[in-house]
């Protein structure tokens, strides 16, 4: 079983890969940019990354380039609608370490995640090591940083990807309130549509964090209160 990352903002696609690996046991987390990829990465604990050529942050190759850059060996499979073998080649030599051309047989990923892994032969003892982990604490709230994970009094909150880089953002930024189009600057690589996407996502994370949490800067955006202050969460 792998931990495997999917990296498209297409989320048909997302969905059809996601369904065809949880049912051969692989464990999936999906992202629909270059920015996201980075910060689960981070954690240093995925297997495999699947990732989208054109993201609509950065182009795919690039990220993979500074990824490799970084000393990040994760392996990786680019995906991509292009047939060109410059493009192709060009991946591979940036570190890619196999190319798959949309549309594919699902049988065909199944097979290249397979290699991939028997070649890197990257097992635990093999992983770049996690730093030093990097909390926040907002009571009843614990942010892991380098985890990317959520407590929420001692007890673990399921976060989805989008969810918890909301989180991030505004946490990292405790006690200044952070614009709607600089959250989705952040988050979604875009300041454009930002009022409901931004707003559902507020309010997912209120109802599984508390509503003390998140404070509304009426007509500007959101703020996590700096200690002592207290959230007001009307929309």
């Amino acid at each position: 079983m792998a931990r495997v990352l999917v990296v498209d903002d297409d989320p048909r696609l997302v969905k059809v890969v996601a369904s065809l690996l949880w049912k051969r046991n692989h464990q999936v987390e999906s992202v629909p940019n270059g920015k996201l990829a980075r910060q689960v990465l981070r954690g240093g604990d995925i297997d495999i990354v699947l990732l989208d050529v054109n993201l609509p942050d950065v182009n795919g190759i690039s990220l993979l380039h500074q990824l490799r850059e970084e000393g990040d060996t994760t392996p990786v499979i680019l995906l991509t609608v292009r047939t060109e073998v410059q493009d192709q080649a060009l991946g591979l030599r940036l570190g890619g370490d196999d190319y798959i051309v949309k549309p594919f047989n699902p049988e065909l990923l199944l097979a290249r995640i397979q290699a991939v892994l028997r070649r890197s032969a990257r097992g635990a003892a093999g992983r770049p090591a996690r730093r030093q982990s990097e909390q926040l604490e907002i009571p009843p709230v614990v942010i892991d940083l380098t985890a990317r994970q959520v407590l929420r009094d001692g007890v673990p909150v399921r976060l989805t990807p989008l969810e918890y880089a909301v989180l991030e953002v505004l946490a990292t930024n405790r006690g200044r309130a952070v614009s709607k189009e600089e959250l989705m600057q952040s988050v979604w690589g875009t300041g454009r549509g930002a009022s409901r996407t931004l707003t559902e996502h507020v309010s997912r994370l209120r109802r599984k964090l508390g509503d003390g949490l998140i404070s509304t800067q009426s007509g500007y955006g959101y703020l996590i209160p700096a200690p002592g202050e207290s959230a007001t969460t009307d929309r």
